[in-house]
């Protein structure tokens, strides 16, 4: 499963690369071809399957973000989400995400963006004897509003939210033990952009 998943980035990662070399002649004031960021901020963390009730847990979450510019309205690239963990009921939880994104400016030069994208999102617990995990397909969708702090940095507060709920499936220890789960995080916080 990992492999899979570590290919899958790394194909987007190049990917990404590969346009922003491309891209880079075209000219927006105070944006490079190639941008990178970090964000940060609270989320709440969601697992829905039909034997299991809602569970939701609230902790830290961060963002990693690299891509390229595909127009003065454009952004494009790979996102990696971190939910830090919370504890439930004496079992410790993570989850993270990655997937490629673009970002939609509506006024060329403006701060204000819409996000979407598709991507895959994983959720584990443990209470140090067993593990439960999930992993699944959605859909990533968001918005924020960029204040540029100097030539290339922007601070963004941004919402965003990672919808999963196609071929899930819950695991215990590995092995599957309920089909339709859906895996949910949705983040509030503040980025660090360097275009």
């Amino acid at each position: 499963m990992y492999p899979r998943i570590l290919r899958s980035a790394l194909s987007g990662a190049a990917l990404t690369a590969l346009l922003a070399g491309a891209l880079a002649a075209q000219d927006v004031p105070g944006r490079d071809a190639l941008w990178f960021g970090l964000g940060l901020g609270p989320g709440i963390a969601g697992v829905q399957c039909t034997i299991c009730r809602a569970n939701r847990g609230t902790a830290a979450t961060g963002e990693l973000r690299l891509g390229g510019r595909l127009s003065s309205h454009v952004l494009v690239g790979v996102e990696a989400t971190f939910w830090a963990g919370g504890v439930q009921s004496g079992a410790r939880e993570a989850m993270w995400g990655v997937g490629p994104v673009g970002y939609f400016f509506p006024r060329a030069g403006g701060g204000f963006y819409w996000k979407g994208g598709v991507g895959y999102l994983s959720w584990h617990s443990t209470d140090g004897q067993g593990v439960l995990s999930a992993d699944a397909l959605g859909v990533i969708l968001g918005t924020g509003w960029e204040f540029r702090v100097a030539r290339q940095l922007t601070l963004a507060p941004y919402v965003s939210l990672f919808a999963a709920p196609l071929s899930g499936s819950i695991k215990f220890n590995g092995a599957a033990i309920q089909p339709n789960v859906v895996l949910v995080l949705a983040q509030a916080g503040i980025s660090l952009t360097r275009h």
